[in-house]
């Protein structure tokens, strides 16, 4: 049976998903967004100001001790993201839900098994955008294509990102709808029901790649006049600091409820083809 999402219907789903749910919504983005940013917060060596020092002057200014505790730390930040990510789901497309602990604890043990396997998914799209340029490092020297081999492997990267997106966004709804702790069966139900719409949420998620990123560099640019001209701990580098916190809570907010949408979109035409 094929299934078919248009956008508009998609979207129209996600905002009603956010005034129904408003209050468990604000609740995963303290879990998924501040939460993560104040641990990562207490590692110097996120901070942009040090980040930007060592790109600068790498031979002054390195890192010193041991780099697993920084790993570490991103280990568990990502766990917690994917956790919250997956009970925020389950709060939202559950039949019944079962309250705050025992979606968090959901959320956790199938938000592992889900950052698993997209890591796995994306290490190897990795590996696939970077073989051209090592192949093409083995014959020649790259220096001599310059600027325009890096755009075309973001262009390939967006491309390929917006399409895997496109094919995979239904993964943890389905999952946390049906209370799934294995993400294997959710890949082969999303491939299937995004199988005539892939090249509208394409589209969608490309637009997203792009206006995500421009929001960045416009997030960025100013940071760093504020780092350049301002002693740390400034007024306004703290300032900066809430815009980026803002930002990551829209983005979160955006990878929750537009797939949801969508879930439900797709849930919708299923219900009309079945008892049409």
């Amino acid at each position: 049976m094929d299934m078919d999402i248009t956008i508009r219907e998609g979207l129209a789903e996600a905002r009603a998903l956010a005034r129904q749910h408003w209050q468990a919504l604000l609740t995963y983005v303290g879990l998924g967004v501040v939460l993560p940013f104040l641990l990562l917060s207490s590692e110097p060596i996120f901070d942009l100001r040090t980040l930007v020092a060592i790109a600068a002057d790498p031979w002054t200014y390195r890192v010193s001790g041991s780099i697993t505790g920084p790993l570490y730390l991103l280990g568990i930040v990502s766990l917690i993201v994917s956790g919250a990510l997956l009970a925020a789901w389950n709060a939202l497309l559950a039949e019944i839900r079962e309250g705050y602990i025992s979606e968090i604890m959901y959320g956790l043990v199938a938000g592992a098994a889900y950052l698993a396997v997209n890591m796995i998914l994306y290490f190897g799209v990795g590996i696939i955008l970077s073989l051209p340029i090592l192949l093409l490092a083995a014959f020649q020297s790259v220096q001599s294509y310059g600027i325009a081999l890096v755009i075309v492997r973001y262009i390939v990267s967006a491309l390929l990102g917006s399409w895997i997106y496109a094919r995979f966004c239904l993964v943890g709804p389905v999952m946390a709808a049906s209370g799934r702790l294995e993400p294997v069966s959710a890949f082969a139900e999303s491939w299937r029901r995004t199988r005539t719409a892939w090249p509208r949420l394409l589209w969608l998620y490309l637009a997203i790649y792009v206006l995500s990123g421009l929001l960045t560099l416009a997030l960025l640019a100013p940071h760093l006049f504020i780092l350049f001209n301002s002693a740390p701990g400034s007024f306004a580098e703290t300032a900066m600091s809430v815009g980026w916190l803002l930002f990551w809570a829209t983005y979160f907010l955006m990878l929750l409820l537009v797939p949801a949408g969508l879930y439900r979109a797709s849930e919708d035409r299923t219900t009309v083809e079945v008892f049409a």
